[in-house]
């Protein structure tokens, strides 16, 4: 509930275990509420949201969805068609096949200053304007707490726009010029939508997005990233810091090295996917120390997993995190609609177990 989670910003210990998810599996949010998802979204959602627990929440429809791609097809999209949608569960996926810049060149000629947010796809739902924020806190109520969420921080911009090759041939073979040429106004762009988001939010929070690494670890030597991104961070995060915001920092990949360094440029938090990033770590940089952490849950197992299986990892999480004060469980990588759904109850269960969800998730809105 909203002010579960404002209790928790405090350092107060609510009664449950605070929790996010990005719910996307029509089986589930149908079961829970009783509802027809399609015909009835925002509702069904919402229902959906308090019967299970959820306190964090990025997605509120304010309108119907629409009918999803069929699972075995693909679809350019109709508004931009730089991107190609694919179904993942309720609401469809956007993946970038054609980006802004075809080579090094193309990048120093590139017109980043009129270049938008909003000229993207990112995998998130809603923008982060003024007016979206304000919408989604009063439909989602004291349901949960509503987040926005910026996609681009920073390193983000040049992946999303030029695409990896690009990115990594301009940034490393003329280090200095991309830095002014490109990472300098993706900064200012990204200052300016903290503002907003801190100025509009009602939340102590701004959650900010950069996946600085893949599974392996940084994708260039953390001394480019030192150099490069980290300086940056801190003029990005100061409209919110002003304001008095917690900064939570999101990202898939191993962060295990760039941990200390999110502490040291201001980040409160971090919601991270796991086992990308050893949960080990994360409690010794953030749990530790009373700051921030979401996480904990394996997507993989829990798509793949045995209910047996995902029974475990959800009691061993709740040992292990439940005494940090700024602990909140979450699949980060989602819960889409290639979960089982048998895998997806056996989650519930376990996490009614621990505290994280009602013991009547399964019957509050519907009598079975």
């Amino acid at each position: 509930m909203h002010q579960d989670v404002i209790s928790w910003s405090k350092g107060i210990v609510p009664d449950k275990i605070i929790s996010k998810e990005t719910l996307n599996h029509a089986g589930l949010i149908e079961m829970v509420s009783g509802l027809n998802v399609y015909q009835e979204t925002q509702k069904a959602y919402l229902s959906a949201y308090e019967a299970l627990g959820i306190d964090i929440i990025n997605r509120v429809p304010s309108e119907n969805a629409p009918a999803p791609t069929a699972s075995e097809k693909k679809s350019i999209h109709t508004q931009n068609s730089n991107y190609t949608m694919t179904s993942l569960g309720v609401y469809d996926t956007a993946f970038r096949h054609s980006f802004e810049c075809k080579n090094i060149d193309d990048v120093w000629n590139f017109d980043i200053e009129n270049f938008s947010y909003e000229d993207l796809l990112v995998p998130v739902p809603h923008s982060c304007r003024q007016q979206d924020i304000k919408l989604r806190e009063e439909i989602l109520g004291n349901i949960g707490l509503y987040y926005p969420m910026l996609y681009t921080t920073l390193f983000m911009w040049p992946v999303e726009i030029l695409g990896w090759e690009i990115f990594m041939l301009a940034a490393t073979l003329e280090s200095e010029k991309f830095f002014e040429k490109f990472l300098l106004p993706c900064a200012k762009k990204s200052k300016k939508i903290v503002k907003e988001i801190a100025e509009s939010s009602d939340s102590p929070f701004v959650f900010l997005h950069d996946d600085l690494a893949s599974a392996q670890g940084p994708v260039f030597p953390p001394r480019w990233y030192d150099e490069f991104i980290f300086p940056l961070y801190p003029d990005i995060f100061e409209p919110a810091k002003k304001m008095g915001k917690k900064i939570i920092f999101v990202a898939d990949g191993n962060m295990s090295t760039f941990l200390p360094r999110l502490i040291n440029v201001g980040v409160d938090g971090i919601m991270f996917e796991n086992p990308a990033t050893p949960l080990e770590a994360v409690i010794e940089h953030f749990g530790q120390t009373g700051n921030y952490f979401i996480g904990g849950i394996e997507t993989a197992k829990l798509t793949f997993g045995s209910p047996d299986e995902i029974q475990k990892m959800v009691l061993d999480i709740g040992k292990k995190c439940s005494k940090y004060k700024g602990f909140a469980i979450a699949s980060c990588g989602g819960l889409h609609g290639n979960i089982p759904l048998s895998n997806l109850e056996a989650y519930f269960d376990a996490r009614a177990i621990i505290g994280a969800s009602p013991a009547d998730w399964r019957t509050k809105f519907v009598k079975l």
